[in-house]
């Protein structure tokens, strides 16, 4: 057989081998279902992890964030007091969710988004993986305050 009718010969065969090569039937225990997308966290969610007091981030702690007349922005004891903080100056665009500061590389003053420019938080500045992806995904899913 020539290469071209090989190449033929194997087009014709391998749809078939594939086919009877998996199973899609559910009570076959050799396959394990597929692993569901983790869906982007809700802000309470961010909030209760990274931003309330005693959070690695701790921006709604007093003598941080939290205080009333704090000069840069204030994040109050609740999620909806910092997610109003974050937008006014700019960490969070609800208008244009990937424009938010927050998680820009460049812009972003948490140095779990931008190491060589962030600065927060101020106590415990450093690497953060987990958080930097919580925070992706919330703002490409809209930077919702939910």
């Amino acid at each position: 057989m020539n290469r071209s009718n090989e190449r033929v010969a194997l087009l014709l065969i391998l749809p078939f081998a594939l086919a009877c090569g998996s199973s899609l039937d559910s009570t076959d225990s050799d396959t394990e279902p597929p692993v569901a997308q983790i869906d982007a966290p809700k802000y309470s969610e961010l909030f209760a992890a990274y931003f309330a007091a005693g959070t690695p981030g701790h921006c709604a702690t007093v003598g941080c964030h939290a205080d009333p007349g704090h000069t840069v922005w204030r994040c109050g004891p609740t999620k909806d007091d910092c997610y109003a903080g974050m937008t006014e100056v700019g960490l969070i665009d609800p208008a244009s969710p990937t424009r938010s500061a927050i998680v820009d590389p460049h812009r972003s003053p948490l140095t779990w988004l931008n190491p060589a420019g962030g600065n927060m938080p101020l106590d415990a500045p450093g690497a953060d993986a987990a958080a930097a992806e919580a925070l992706r995904a919330w703002v490409a899913a809209g930077a919702q305050n939910d």
